[in-house]
């Protein structure tokens, strides 16, 4: 039987690779690409917000404007320690829908929820992440750092290379950096599980599926676990939901099945629950996923955002890029009879 979801749009024609972020204040900020295009088009980085859980969105600020001839596209959002919004951008430089040249890094910071940002066109970032390509999330360590993520392909078919960066000063500088993922990574999302134990959700570029990562050293050194997901099956967001809970939301692209997966972890990581699909997109679908989800409250509520070029859910209107979230409820997916479908037949305890 269908899950109930609670679906909205944040915002329509636009490609989006949407990012969510919980404030303090309990609205919820999602970050996105603004164009109908998968990069070659003009657009900025722009934000939403929703003070009602994810039922509606008010447009709010415009994080990253493009420069002439290009986008700010990619990113990397999270909350410094003093409450403020960082957002990492990246974008191309285009000319009749081609690509025709790379646009470094900039770091947008926001002390008003996101009405008004200050960019940095030329943030003090490791070298290396100057002309990478930011994803995920900019997290606080247990040990007062900040951490974000950002990658470089290496073209199609070759593996991409991963950096995660620091900074001890909240966000202003990050001259400290490692690599991880090994032979083949790019789109990470991390999260502290525990003091100086880090783990990275990690799509690979050479088959598109999602491995994990983990660092017991807060970040230096990094050890490839395994595999998360399938081929075409990226990339992920990852969450903590509870005590040893972990949600991995991710995209997955398989002919047939083009929808948003979920894993859940009850041991902060060390083994993971067999899948299952939290919304579908319908086969005419061709561009779709990277979720990004936040827990609403401490009943088990989350919210998802995702972006298609098609979504049959929404009936006749289906056809067009849009970025939406939808609310729903673990607690729906828990139920005895669904555990044992998704499980080894043994219920999960509570």
């Amino acid at each position: 039987m269908a899950k109930m979801k609670e679906m909205s749009v944040v915002a329509e024609e636009a490609c989006g690779w949407p990012n969510l972020t919980r404030l303090p204040n309990g609205e919820v900020v999602c970050v996105y690409f603004n164009a109908p295009s998968h990069g070659l088009e003009e657009g900025d980085l722009v934000c939403a917000v929703s003070d009602d859980g994810g039922l509606n969105w008010k447009a709010r600020g415009v994080v990253a404007p493009h420069p002439e001839g290009g986008n700010r596209m990619h990113l990397a959002v999270g909350l410094a320690g003093n409450g403020d919004l960082l957002a990492f951008s990246s974008g191309f430089f285009v000319e009749d829908e081609e690509f025709t040249g790379f646009a470094g890094q900039w770091l947008s910071r926001s002390s008003d929820g996101g009405r008004t940002w200050d960019v940095d066109e030329k943030p003090s970032i490791p070298e290396p992440c100057v002309g990478a390509i930011p994803f995920g999330r900019v997290i606080q360590l247990s040990d007062g750092r900040l951490a974000y993520t950002c990658y470089r392909s290496q073209g199609s078919g070759n593996p991409s290379e991963t950096w995660i960066g620091f900074s001890e000063d909240d966000g202003k500088t990050w001259p400290s950096f490692s690599t991880f993922g090994e032979d083949d990574s790019n789109e990470p999302t991390i999260l502290e599980v525990e003091p100086g134990r880090l783990l990275a959700a990690v799509r690979t570029h050479v088959d598109h599926h999602v491995k994990l990562c983990e660092s017991k050293d807060g970040g230096k050194t990094w050890n490839d676990v395994g595999p998360l997901t399938l081929p075409m099956q990226h990339p992920a967001d990852l969450i903590r939901i509870g005590d040893g809970l972990l949600l991995m939301t991710y995209g997955i692209r398989n002919r047939g099945l083009m929808a948003i997966g979920a894993r859940l972890s009850k041991d902060d990581g060390k083994t993971w629950r067999p899948p299952w699909v939290i919304h579908q997109f319908g086969d005419e679908s061709t561009d779709c996923g990277y979720p990004s989800t936040v827990m609403l409250d401490d009943e088990g509520t989350l919210l998802t955002a995702a972006y298609s070029d098609f979504d049959a859910s929404l009936g006749e209107d289906a056809d067009h890029y849009r970025v939406i979230t939808f609310r729903w409820a673990l607690k729906e997916w828990l139920d005895d009879k669904t555990l044992k479908s998704i499980s080894d037949g043994k219920l999960l305890k509570s």
